[in-house]
């Protein structure tokens, strides 16, 4: 049974790992300080694992390393955030209503159609709903109509332009 090595965000490592990256899949050894080995790990030419590295695009690559990559984009499923909503419903905001629940969702998924520099992800969502969960004990009729603001915005948004560019009444 083929094996397989995930090395996740390379983008967020330092600029030299990806070409000293290379050299390590040349060999097709690691060394993996966290088993204590003190050697690097290899595997025979018919065992060799399947390498996936994922980026997050936040930083161009060098061309040497995309060279020798096969690139696929995952593309955003729309579905994808009711079903994380909807999975985590009952235990992590009870206190919003199916109609407010549906709302925060559509309004996410239309900040995501706009030009942002940072888009913002499932997660975000998650804990905007976390966030609207505790308001709403607060004002529940007023933070549906605050919706169409979206309200604490910097929840949902990580680039201070992206916040801007939506304006004062989008906080």
């Amino acid at each position: 049974m083929p094996q397989v090595v995930l090395i996740d965000e390379i983008d967020k490592a330092p600029r030299d790992f990806p070409n000293d990256l290379l050299h390590e899949l040349d060999k097709m050894a690691f060394n993996i300080s966290e088993l204590g080995l003190g050697a690097d790990v290899s595997a025979p030419p018919n065992l060799r694992p399947i390498v996936f590295i994922t980026s997050n695009s936040e930083r161009r690559l060098p061309e040497p390393f995309l060279r020798r990559c096969v690139y696929h984009h995952i593309r955003f499923d729309d579905r994808l955030p009711e079903l994380a909503v909807q999975a985590r419903r009952q235990e992590a905001f009870p206190n919003l209503s199916d109609d407010l629940i549906k709302l925060a969702v559509r309004r996410f998924l239309s900040l995501r159609d706009r030009n942002l520099r940072k888009m913002p992800a499932t997660g975000e969502l998650l804990v905007w709903l976390n966030v609207l969960s505790v308001a709403v004990g607060t004002y529940s009729e007023q933070l549906e109509r605050d919706l169409s603001k979206l309200p604490y915005l910097g929840v949902l948004l990580k680039d201070h332009q992206d916040i801007e560019e939506l304006g004062e009444t989008a906080l």
